[in-house]
């Protein structure tokens, strides 16, 4: 317990390190007075001197390091002079946002001329509700944005004689979209609103529509939709999937700020703040020998931070590249109900993209939400093949096993002739997922030229039996003729390791040439001798793997052991695959990038993703997998 706690304790301190190893001099932290109100919450804006530290800053307002980090993304790649801190204001109560206002804090090369033009409202009307910008705007100031737009458009509305709909961009709308609810060519809205469009479009600019005589209530017949007028924004009520061309987006002519939110459990739940330990009596009951203060973090949230890692860097490698996007991190639980509420922050309904949850009993959720609001939302971790259904906005990375195993075999050359030997659990309880893989194994055989002549012998197996009775039936069912291949579907640790010893055996006693095939979760196993892997000639499916002979991948690893002081783990390489293949997407192709994903090629670290729809009203799960092989060699070779 001593030594898990010392590790944990380095374990942070290596990973802050870089945050605040920057000076060696302590410097006096000054709190700014600066306020700002961000979906009821009150922050501080803090612009960061020369000399200070992520621990002196939150030292300064009374703080936490990972709390102000979970509020500032881009904080793990470095605190930086001049860079401003969104600091939580834990002294000042919550209130309501003023609705009447949208919050914006200045940023460098900004005009008063070129707010106006984004937002659409009059130098004056900013100017009269923000005083001191007479002499000028400072950087990361913050500005109040008038929002009661919408009535100067229903007038403009009734003055153009019904000629012309006022659109106003929603947070998840790209020119595409919006041509498409209303049968209108992007060239004739880019045409109509030159001054809205000068610098890109933008959340809540108000675009002229030209209202066709034949469709004047209904932009487009296909989808049988209505336009409706709120105080809000002019939405369409259905959803239609559109034939779409991929080449209209230019992303370097909209600059598009995407809104992306991660959902991870980086912070404690309730269940592990008591840190007590205990020691057992002789009769079993606990007691309590010391009482130590929390852990900032759980030491199970560290394969998500690692996660989280591996996510900025993908982004700080897209903003390199000129996307410009705002990533905001929420902390989950376990709790449904406690991240359920995350559901009525505004950041989220804003969101283009939505990454997470991770727990899988969070998913269901946040998929009908999803689906609700017309977000496309990633599972990274978890599978649940019946969120897929009915959401066209669930993408789901990790393939459940039996997915994998279909795509498993359409590798793997079953018309040769061999011995083909399927070695399942003799338990009841596992059966019907054997008959499922039996099943795929037996279809793909049919569709063999030769497939009468061939077939597999099916063996049942009792892990713990008589030694000399399961070798001698093991021995009958192959042969020195030909290559015994063998495919055994299961995840069952003890099982595999006990059928796997007697394979051993009779193939170094009798030299038979075998090939294994097994599942991804066989690399974790502790209680399988390394040796089997190669001396069998294993070969196992998975949807993960690292060249580390890549240029790319090297790259990645020096970049993380600079920023973390750290070895990247699988969840880093995962982190960084999801968030460089869906910004790359959403820059590429706009938010509508799911319909054109199979025209995306981008190169990742460890994952090779292919998204496939079973139908167009369904969502979109990745149908990749590698297949690799541990070789006599003792080498671990992609199998092409």
């Amino acid at each position: 317990m001593h030594l898990k706690r010392i590790f944990f304790i380095i374990t942070i301190i290596l990973f802050f390190y870089p945050l605040y190893a920057q000076t060696d001099r302590p410097t006096q932290v000054k709190k700014s007075t600066d306020r700002v109100i961000i979906e009821g919450k009150y922050f501080y804006i803090h612009i960061v001197c020369k000399g200070e530290s992520l621990y002196s800053i939150s030292k300064a307002y009374g703080v936490s390091q990972m709390e102000i980090a979970m509020e500032n993304a881009d904080i793990y790649l470095g605190i930086k002079v001049d860079m401003a801190l969104k600091i939580p204001a834990k002294d000042l109560p919550k209130t309501e946002e003023d609705e009447r206002f949208i919050y914006h804090i200045v940023k460098k090369g900004e005009t008063l001329f070129g707010l106006s033009k984004q937002y659409q409202v009059p130098i004056d009307e900013i100017a009269k509700v923000n005083l001191d910008v007479e002499s000028g705007l400072i950087l990361n100031q913050v500005l109040l944005i008038p929002r009661d737009r919408l009535n100067t458009v229903i007038q403009a509305t009734r003055s153009d004689s019904g000629m012309y709909i006022y659109h106003q961009v929603k947070p998840k709308e790209g020119l595409y979209s919006i041509s498409r609810q209303y049968n209108v060519n992007i060239q004739t809205i880019e045409d109509l609103n030159k001054e809205v469009l000068s610098n890109g479009l933008k959340f809540g600019s108000i675009l002229k529509i030209p209202q066709k005589p034949s469709t004047s209530t209904t932009p487009n017949s296909q989808s049988n939709s209505k336009i409706i007028i709120t105080n809000d924004v002019i939405a369409s009520t259905a959803y239609s999937v559109p034939h779409v061309k991929c080449d209209t987006f230019n992303y370097s002519r909209s600059k598009r700020v995407f809104n992306i939110s991660l959902l991870l459990p980086l912070l404690p739940d309730k269940e592990d703040s008591d840190s007590t330990e205990y020691n057992v009596s002789e009769t079993g009951e606990r007691i309590a020998i010391k009482q130590s203060e929390p852990e900032k973090i759980s030491l199970r949230a560290l394969n998500f931070l690692d996660f989280y890692q591996g996510f900025l860097l993908a982004v700080d490698s897209l903003k390199r590249g000129g996307l410009s996007l705002s990533l905001s991190v929420y902390n989950t639980s376990k709790s449904v109900s406690d991240s359920k509420r995350l559901l009525t922050e505004k950041g989220i309904k804003e969101s283009d993209l939505i990454v997470g949850p991770v727990y899988p009993e969070l998913l269901k959720p946040f998929a009908d939400f999803s689906r609700e609001n017309r977000i496309n939302v990633v599972s990274p971790l978890s599978h649940n093949d019946d969120l897929l259904k009915g959401n066209p906005f669930y993408f789901q990375v990790n393939p459940s096993p039996l997915v994998q195993f279909d795509e498993f075999t359409s590798k793997v050359d079953f018309c040769s002739e061999k011995n083909l030997l399927f070695i399942y659990e003799d338990d009841s309880l596992k059966s019907d997922n054997s008959a499922d893989y039996k099943a795929l194994i037996a279809n793909r055989i049919k569709q063999c030229e030769n497939s009468e002549s061939l077939h597999f012998k099916e063996l049942k197996y009792a892990p713990g039996g008589v030694t000399a009775e399961i070798k001698e039936k093991l021995n009958q069912s192959m042969t020195d003729q030909k290559e015994n291949v063998f495919i055994i579907p299961s995840e069952n640790e003890a099982f595999v390791s006990d059928f796997l010893s007697h394979l051993f055996a009779l193939t170094t006693y009798y030299n038979y040439k075998v090939k294994v095939y097994g599942f991804p979760k066989w690399q974790k196993f502790k209680n399988v001798p390394v040796d089997y892997f190669y001396r069998l000639n294993i070969h196992l499916f998975t949807p993960y793997y690292v060249d580390y002979t890549q240029s790319d991948v090297k790259r990645f690893v020096a970049d993380y052991r600079h920023y973390y002081r750290s070895e990247p783990s699988q969840y880093s390489f995962q982190g960084y695959d999801i968030g460089f293949y869906f910004l790359s997407a959403m820059k590429k192709y706009g938010v509508d990038f799911k319909y054109c994903l199979q025209n995306l090629d981008v190169d990742l670290l460890q994952s090779n993703y292919r998204f496939i729809q079973q139908s167009s009203v369904d969502g979109f799960d990745n149908k990749s997998v590698f297949l690799i092989n541990y070789t006599q060699d003792f080498d671990i070779v992609l199998v092409k």
